[in-house]
């Protein structure tokens, strides 16, 4: 198994799209949601890769991204999403931390 590069509370920013979020979930590969049509699955990134569910800033958008279509975001201020208190306590020193602990 790959080790995941990011992790959940942390700011992200999306290279496809340009998009800024937080890191809500991990998955160690690529989860899809049902049933994918072949030709839809081969465009796809590698699957054996870690994918994240994202909260996109300034939206009400939840995306599911690879690792490789990410990279750190330099910006340190928090998120603006609706979601945010689902997920998340508090936000300190550009991280969220988790609303419950994770094993």
């Amino acid at each position: 198994m790959r080790n995941a590069s990011f992790s959940i509370g942390q700011i992200i920013h999306v290279r496809d799209g340009d998009m800024r979020g937080v890191v809500v979930d991990v998955d160690e590969h690529f989860q899809a949601p049902g049933e994918l049509p072949d030709k839809v699955r081969a465009s796809l990134p590698d699957p054996e890769q870690p994918w994240y569910y994202i909260l996109v800033d300034g939206s009400e958008e939840k995306v599911y991204v690879a690792e490789e279509s990410m990279h750190p975001d330099l910006d340190d201020s928090p998120v603006d999403h609706p979601g945010i208190e689902q997920f998340f306590r508090h936000f300190d020193d550009g991280r969220y931390e988790p609303q419950y602990l994770l094993n």
